[in-house]
């Protein structure tokens, strides 16, 4: 990889410029184009798949309405009384028979109603006379496969695609075989469904849609030539266990995609339908080949524009690029007379400008060098100057430390405890503000510190006062910016505590919820008027500083450090009730450590 580095570094900056436009212009553009040109492929056959489905879904239903109209009407006509007594009927002549034929209009009645329904036959065991509904089964007849199975099958329904002897059609047709009250056989109920009706349910479809029964042949299609024959396209394996499948396959020598939907019809155990959509995958996509070939086009001659245009750019770069050369190593030569000349008036003609007033100006750069030095040998002696005051400015603390203490050393000789815990408690206060830092601390640190500023408090104010600190979650590892909570605390003390209270209470609460870490200093004091809670909620919100600055740090300034460090998510929230008392809540952020933090106040 070093090497390829290199290798491309030490070309010339034209050639540079033409390899990373073919890498980052013209090779990414083909690659998409090509990406395009399958992915677009597939999403319109997709789509289109898609919709043959719902399609299909449609088309199911439809044909389920028109098989169950026909299963209706073969259970009515099954239990039908009225036909079993034509049938079982013994008649003296022919004319008797023609009446009792005329009497049951029944067949014609379902003809009338239902369009669905092209012919109804019923083929009878008893030789009788013959009219369109009523056939004789002759020996014929009772050989044909249709009949047999329906005998055989004795009374359940069953689908055939059979001739008609009187129209010489194919039909869909229902069969079942129909018994007396006896238990004997009458004969076969035949209902044909009309292909017109087929033809209207499938007439919209954008595709070739065939109708197949049991996989064996074609029922319905709308080139009438197919009717009839082995539905070839159909994988009889792969229709099994499915409802639905999807493959390729080649008709009309083109390729196809196959939509395949398998269904029984109700009260059918031994049939299955098949409807069929073939989708010319060709016919399907040209539009789109059209519209990507179109774009390629364009794409094509914009690329050839364009590296003309870098040609011709280049071209130019390099010549100025040499001039711009020329003129450095002249300067690089101690040649400061550079001949001034228009570049242009881009990068590298202000560079050139630069450069030529660069070359006017060096032996004046040099004279501010010694300037520069002689100023930087006095900014390092101020620096040092600056460090000397802080050393001694470190001084002072460490000597109120050891006058403190030896303050309480006397007090633990003179037995005085009280006094002796006061020093120590007020050296800690002070060590803490004296070593405060922008530098994150631990939260625990921040809580121990309140603890003993409050314990100075309780040993000023004695039993008027009761102060207590409530940490009701895992703080351990959580880290805050210093002198965020003191002085919060020390304006409750300050402006909450009623004086002439016998039973004041200060309470620090620290929580969390889903979002924040919460920290509230409750007091029960006096409280604030609405007037002036409102004009402190609206200071918070604006720059304007209304807080005490008793601590050296006012409200309104831990409220603008919390929103500085952290975001402006979080922030002080002051609540009061006028003769109640207050609540002054922080809410910070739930991230524990203090790289986090840093971060934060990098950011």
């Amino acid at each position: 990889m070093s090497q390829l580095t290199r290798s491309f570094t030490n070309r010339k900056v034209k050639i540079k410029l033409l390899g990373i436009y073919l890498a980052v212009t013209v090779i990414p553009i083909l690659l998409i184009g090509f990406y395009l040109n399958y992915s677009m492929r597939d999403v319109v056959l997709n789509n289109t798949i898609n919709e043959v489905d719902a399609n299909v879904d449609k088309l199911e239903m439809r044909l389920n309405t028109i098989l169950d109209r026909a299963i209706s009407i073969s259970d009515q006509l099954y239990i039908s009384n009225d036909l079993k007594k034509v049938l079982e009927q013994e008649y003296e002549s022919n004319l008797e028979i023609y009446n009792a034929y005329a009497a049951y209009p029944i067949f014609d009645n379902y003809l009338r109603y239902y369009n669905e329904i092209e012919n109804i036959r019923f083929y009878m065991t008893k030789e009788m006379i013959t009219n369109s509904q009523f056939v004789y089964a002759d020996q014929e007849t009772r050989n044909q496969e249709w009949y047999q199975g329906a005998v055989e099958r004795q009374g359940r329904i069953s689908w055939e695609y059979i001739p008609d002897k009187w129209t010489k059609t194919s039909y869909l047709t229902l069969t079942r075989s129909v018994y007396g009250n006896n238990r004997e056989l009458l004969g076969v109920l035949a209902i044909a469904i009309s292909p017109d009706n087929l033809t209207s349910i499938s007439k919209s479809e954008l595709f070739d849609v065939f109708v197949s029964l049991d996989s064996e042949k074609i029922v319905h299609s709308k080139d009438p030539n197919y009717l009839g024959e082995y539905p070839f396209f159909i994988k009889k394996a792969d229709i099994q266990d499915q409802k639905s499948i999807i493959y390729d396959t080649d008709f009309k020598q083109e390729n196809y995609k196959i939509y395949l939907r398998s269904f029984k019809p109700s009260k059918t155990l031994e049939n299955q339908i098949q409807i069929t959509a073939l989708i010319p995958v060709e016919d399907v996509i040209k539009d789109s080949k059209k519209v990507l070939y179109n774009g390629f086009l364009i794409v094509m001659i914009c690329l050839l524009v364009s590296i003309t245009l870098i040609g011709l750019f280049i071209k130019s770069f390099d010549k100025r690029i040499y001039q711009l050369r020329s003129a450095m190593n002249n300067i690089a030569k101690g040649n400061f007379d550079i001949e001034e000349r228009k570049l242009g008036g881009d990068e590298i003609g202000q560079a050139y400008e630069d450069l030529v007033v660069t070359a006017d100006s060096i032996k004046e750069l040099i004279n501010e060098v010694y300037i520069h030095k002689i100023n930087e040998e006095q900014w390092k002696r101020r620096q040092k100057e600056s460090e000397f005051k802080m050393l001694a400015s470190q001084i002072n603390p460490h000597f109120l430390y050891n006058t403190l203490e030896m303050i309480r050393m006397k007090a633990l000789i003179n037995k005085d405890q009280e006094v002796a815990r006061s020093v120590m408690l007020l050296s800690q206060m002070m060590r803490s503000s004296l070593e405060v830092s922008e530098q994150p601390i631990l939260l625990d640190s921040e809580i121990n510190l309140i603890k003993t500023y409050l314990e100075i408090q309780k040993m000023r104010f004695g039993d008027k006062v009761n102060f207590s600190v409530k940490v009701k979650c895992d703080i351990q590892d959580y880290y805050i910016f210093p002198l965020l909570l003191q002085p919060i605390v020390e304006n409750a003390i300050i402006h909450g505590i009623d004086r002439e209270m016998e039973n004041s209470i200060i309470e620090v609460e620290v929580f969390k919820t889903s979002k924040y870490l919460m920290i509230a200093v409750k007091d029960n004091g006096v409280g604030i008027t609405p007037a002036s809670l409102s004009l402190l909620n609206e200071a918070l919100n604006t720059s304007e500083d209304t807080s005490q600055k008793s601590s050296g740090i006012g409200m309104n300034n831990v409220n603008k450090r919390i929103k500085l460090y952290y975001g402006d998510d979080y922030g002080v929230e002051i609540k009061s009730e006028y003769g109640i008392g207050t609540v002054v809540t922080l809410f910070l952020p739930l991230e524990k450590g203090p790289d986090s933090d840093a971060e934060i106040t990098n950011h």
